[in-house]
């Protein structure tokens, strides 16, 4: 192209060379994308054949963490064991025992209860059963229930223990969990002595003591070894005939003038109603009733190797 054409055809000549730097920049442009295109292509594959290379690798179970996986495992159940073992001191367990060897031990442990609550001369209603009365007429429990009756049985005898050793004055009931009334079921199957790691059984107990007696009461439980929580206690006092605290009426005495007969004050005259009324506290007996759980733990748990109890 000679410049006399670029002189007639300016505008041309600007187009041309306008599409000549456009291509180039295409051009460049489509190199450069082609090459980070190659890289990103080898990015992938390297990528992918490291999925794959993970897909195919078998790294469980590892030797190395499942030893030390087990050794965990030993570590805590000997834990919980230690703990269990001094939760279950001084438990009274399930007893084997056949229907009529109950009826005979029910009796021997009643006579036991009886005449022990003379000695100490705790005052009981007359023939007492303790809670058993239901089998009193000599009816034989169900097979199934005799373990957990004699089970009870004992407990009552330790807890009866603990009210000689408070010094009560009286005891007036003494109530147990009365289980074989109801039919069997997935709470009765689990009971004491089933799958349960921890259960429990409710108690009731009615008492007359002055307030020593139910202090000392009170820290026997606390202490004895076999697991018993107090769930609830009401002490009311018979002797108190209104409600400490509240609101006490002013004597229609005191509206008087003084030196008038009958006012406070005046020699002869009675004492105000309000000086009457004493808080009795200490030496009076009160009326004590009392819930409590006592709790059974399951026996230790045996390890095995492998990582199954």
């Amino acid at each position: 192209m000679n410049l006399a054409f670029i002189k007639k055809h300016p505008v041309f000549t600007l187009c041309l060379g306008v599409t000549v730097l456009l291509l180039i920049g295409a051009g460049a442009g489509l190199f450069l994308s082609e090459r980070l295109y190659a890289r990103q292509v080898l990015a992938l594959d390297a990528v992918t054949t490291r999925l794959q290379q993970l897909y195919r690798r078998d790294p469980f179970p590892a030797a190395a963490n499942v030893q030390k996986e087990a050794e965990n495992l030993k570590d805590v159940i000997d834990q919980y064991n230690e703990l269990n073992e001094l939760l279950r001191t001084g438990q009274v367990n399930l007893q084997p025992m056949k229907a009529v060897d109950f009826m005979q031990f029910r009796e021997k442990s009643l006579r036991k209860l009886r005449s022990s609550m003379q000695n100490a001369r705790i005052k009981f209603p007359e023939k007492y059963a303790f809670g058993f009365d239901k089998y009193e007429g000599g009816q034989l429990p169900a097979a199934g229930d005799v373990p957990r009756l004699v089970q009870q049985l004992k407990i009552i005898e330790a807890l009866c223990d603990i009210l000689q050793e408070a010094a009560i004055v009286e005891l007036v009931s003494i109530e147990r969990d009365n289980f074989e009334r109801a039919a069997p079921s997935l709470e009765t199957a689990s009971s004491p002595g089933g799958d349960k790691l921890v259960s429990s059984q409710h108690f009731k107990i009615s008492v007359r003591a002055r307030e020593s007696a139910v202090i000392a009461m009170l820290n026997l439980l606390a202490s004895q070894p076999m697991f018993t929580v107090v769930t609830r206690i009401e002490m009311t006092n018979p002797r108190q005939e209104y409600n400490s605290g509240g609101p006490v009426a002013a004597p229609a005495d005191a509206v008087r003038a003084p030196g008038t007969p009958g006012t406070p004050g005046t020699p002869g005259a009675p004492e105000p109603v309000a000086r009457e009324r004493q808080i009795i506290l200490g030496r009076e007996e009160l009326d004590v009733k009392l819930d409590l759980d006592v709790y059974q733990f399951a026996p230790s748990l045996a390890f095995k190797e492998g990582g199954k109890k």
